[in-house]
C-alpha cells in the first residue's frame, strides 16, 4: 500500500510540475504532501522546505473552514492572491485536498487583455452584436450594430433595449430569450433606426449563463438589405463573367479599345489660372511614363484628365483600361484586376485581368481609396515587380502598364484614416495632380454654361440662343459641392423645362429642387468660418514645419523625427504647402 501511495505521489508531482498556478496537496492533518515550484516561489521558499509543513504556518489564518471555497488573501503587503481549495480522497491515499494559489493581478491583466481582444474581434466582423444583462439593459454593442442604428455606445450603455428602440419590453426578442433561458432564432425583424430609416435584419439570440443562472443574452444581427444587395451584385457580375471575353470587357472596362473616342486636353474647358495650371501639369505628366495620382472632389473631371494624359502619351495607341474600384464588390475586385484561373471559385474560368488587358497601355484605377487594404498590398507588389499572378494561379505574368489613379478625398486624410496605404500612395503619386473644385474657379462658369446649353440644344432639339444675366449671377453665387458634374445636371434639368420655341434661358426656368443642396456663399457664414479656420491651421502648420527645418539646417530626416512624422509625409506636406 505504501509503495502504491509513493508511486501515485510521484505521478502527482510530475503532473503538477509544469502547471503555471501554485498547486499543493494537503493531507488530512493539514501537512503539505506535494507542491510545485510555482507554489514555493509565491512564498519565497524552496519546495523541500515546505514539504510536511502545516498549511496554516504557510498561509496564516488557513483552517478547515476554507475547504471547498475561493477566497482572496494577502500573502504579501503589496500583493493579493486568489486561493482555491478542492477536497479529494480515495481508499489508497486517504483524505486530502488541493490548494491552488494564483496571482490576482495576472488574472486581472489576462481578463483585461481578453476583453480588449474580444472587442477588437467583434468590431471587425460583418454582423451586428448586442449584449444585454438579465434586465435587458445594454452592456455592449459592436461598431456594425451602432452603424445600423445610428447610435453612440456611451449614450445607450445601461439603458433598456425598449428605451433605446422605443418598443414594449415584453415583445422584445432578447427579453424572450432571457425569460425562456433558451436560444431564440433565427428570426426576421423590422424596426426604425434613430435616423428614421426602416431596417430589416435577421437575428439570432443566445442566453448567457453563469452556472445555472441566466445573466443576460447576446443578439447577433445581419442587415438583410445589404446581404440582398450583395447577392444581387454577385449574381449580376457572375452573369457578366460568363459572357464572351469581349462582352465581359465591354461591360466592366471602359475605353479598352484604342479606336474608341477618348477625351483630350482640348476637351477640358476653362479660362481660370487654376484650371490652366492643372492642364499644364497634366500635359507634363503626359510626356512622362511615371504613375500619376489625381486628387479632386467628386465631379471635377478626374477621368477626363486621366484620358487626356493617356491620349497625349507615348502609350496612346495601346489600351486605356478603366475601372471604378468603388463600383465592384470587394470579393470580386481582385479577380477582375489580376485575372482568374479555372475553379478558383464557383463558375470561375481562365480569364485575363485588367492588368493583362492594359499591357503596353494605361490602367486607370478610379477611387482607389475604395480598394481593400489587403488588395492594395498586392497592387503595390505588382507595381514593384512588374509582374502579376492570377487569382488561384501559380505562374507570374510580366506586364508593362502605366497606372493613373484617383481619389476624391485628400490623400493624407485617407492615410491617417488607414484607408490608403502610405507606401502605395507614394508609389502611385510619382506625379501628383490636383483638380480645383468649381467654387475655386468661378470665372469658368460662364464658359461651361454656354457649352452645356449648346450641347443640350442639339440633344433635346431646343433653340436657346440667349442666357439671362440673372442666370450667371445666380450660378456664381452658389457653392457647387458636386462641381462641374452638378452644374451640367443643373443645366440639363432647366432645359427640360424650357419650351422648344423659347429662345431665352431666363430665371423662371431655374430648377427649384437644387436650392436644398446649394446655398448662396454670401449667406453661408459657417462655410466662411470653416475656411478661415482651415487657413489658420495651414499657416500654423507651415510655420511649424519651417521652424523645424531651420533648427536642423534643412535636414529632412531630423526635422521629420522632431515632428514625429515620416520623411515621406513631411515631403508631401512641404509640397502641399508650397515650402521649398
Amino acid at each position: 500500500m505504501a509503495k502504491n501511495s509513493s508511486l501515485i505521489k510521484d505521478m502527482f508531482g510530475a503532473f503538477i510540475s509544469d502547471i503555471h498556478q501554485g498547486l499543493a496537496v494537503i493531507d488530512s492533518a493539514g501537512r503539505v504532501e506535494i507542491c510545485n515550484l510555482t507554489f514555493a516561489k509565491l512564498f519565497g521558499k524552496d519546495q523541500a522546505h515546505l514539504i510536511n509543513k502545516n498549511i496554516s504556518e504557510i498561509i496564516p489564518g488557513f483552517d478547515e473552514s476554507c475547504h471547498g471555497t475561493e477566497t482572496f488573501v494577502n500573502l504579501r503587503p503589496d500583493k493579493s492572491f486568489c486561493l482555491k481549495t478542492l477536497p479529494c480522497g480515495n481508499e489508497t491515499l486517504g483524505s486530502f485536498f488541493w490548494v491552488i494559489v494564483q496571482d490576482e493581478d495576472q488574472d486581472k491583466e489576462k481578463t483585461l487583455f481578453l476583453n480588449e481582444a474580444f472587442k477588437k474581434i467583434l468590431d471587425n466582423i460583418d454582423e451586428g452584436v448586442m449584449v444585454v444583462d438579465a434586465e435587458s439593459r445594454v452592456a455592449y454593442c459592436n461598431k456594425v450594430q451602432l452603424e445600423f442604428d445610428g447610435l453612440e455606445l456611451d449614450k445607450i450603455i445601461g439603458r433598456k433595449t425598449s428605451e433605446v428602440y422605443n418598443f414594449a419590453l415584453e415583445v422584445g426578442t432578447l427579453k424572450k430569450c432571457i425569460d425562456s433561458e433558451n436560444y431564440f432564432g433565427p428570426y426576421v425583424q423590422y424596426y426604425c433606426s434613430s435616423y428614421g430609416q426602416y431596417i430589416r435584419v435577421t437575428g439570432n439570440n443566445y442566453p448567457v449563463k453563469q452556472g445555472e443562472k441566466t445573466t443576460g443574452a447576446v443578439a447577433v444581427y445581419r442587415n438583410l438589405q445589404e446581404s440582398e444587395e450583395m447577392v444581387a451584385k454577385i449574381i449580376n457580375l457572375q452573369k457578366r463573367l460568363n459572357l464572351e471575353q469581349s462582352d465581359y470587357l465591354s461591360v466592366l472596362v471602359s475605353g479598352s479599345s484604342a479606336k474608341e473616342r477618348k477625351f483630350t486636353f482640348e476637351d477640358i474647358l476653362g479660362d481660370s489660372s487654376r484650371i490652366h495650371d492643372s492642364i499644364a501639369w497634366a500635359k507634363g505628366a503626359a510626356k512622362s511614363d511615371s504613375p500619376v495620382f489625381i486628387y479632386g472632389e467628386t465631379g471635377t473631371g478626374k477621368e477626363m484628365f486621366a484620358q487626356s494624359i493617356h491620349s497625349s502619351s507615348c502609350r496612346c495607341q495601346k489600351p486605356l483600361v478603366s475601372i471604378n474600384c468603388a463600383a465592384i464588390p470587394e470579393t470580386l475586385l481582385e479577380g477582375i484586376i489580376f485575372g482568374t484561373v479555372k475553379g478558383v471559385f464557383t463558375g470561375a474560368i481562365d480569364r485575363k485581368g485588367l492588368f493583362e488587358e492594359a499591357d503596353g497601355g494605361t490602367l486607370f484605377l478610379d477611387e482607389i481609396n475604395s480598394m481593400p487594404l489587403g488588395l492594395q498590398s498586392k497592387l503595390l507588389r505588382a507595381l514593384e515587380e512588374r509582374k502579376i499572378r492570377r487569382l488561384g494561379g501559380k505562374n507570374e505574368i510580366p506586364v508593362d502598364v502605366r497606372i493613373i489613379s484617383t481619389c476624391n478625398i485628400e490623400p493624407l486624410e485617407l492615410i491617417q484614416q488607414n484607408l490608403l496605404r502610405s507606401d502605395l500612395y507614394f508609389r502611385l503619386a510619382v506625379i501628383n495632380l490636383e483638380i480645383p473644385p468649381l467654387r475655386e474657379r468661378k470665372e469658368d462658369i460662364n464658359l461651361l454654361v454656354r457649352f452645356f446649353v449648346k450641347s443640350f440644344n442639339l440633344k433635346m432639339k431646343k433653340n436657346i440662343c440667349e442666357i439671362s444675366p440673372e442666370i450667371f449671377k445666380h450660378l456664381e453665387s452658389l457653392d457647387w459641392p458636386g462641381n462641374v458634374r452638378q452644374l451640367k445636371h443643373w443645366i440639363e434639368s432647366a432645359m427640360n423645362m424650357i419650351p422648344e420655341d423659347e429662345p431665352v434661358f431666363s430665371k423662371k426656368y431655374m430648377p427649384r429642387n437644387f436650392k436644398s443642396f446649394m446655398g448662396p456663399i454670401s449667406l453661408n457664414n459657417e462655410k466662411i468660418k470653416q475656411e478661415e479656420v482651415f487657413a489658420e491651421i495651414k499657416e500654423q502648420e507651415r510655420a511649424r514645419l519651417i521652424k523645424a527645418l531651420k533648427q536642423h539646417g534643412g535636414n529632412i530626416t531630423k526635422a521629420a523625427k522632431e515632428l514625429n512624422i515620416s520623411r515621406q509625409v513631411l515631403y508631401y506636406r512641404l509640397h502641399k504647402l508650397g515650402i521649398k
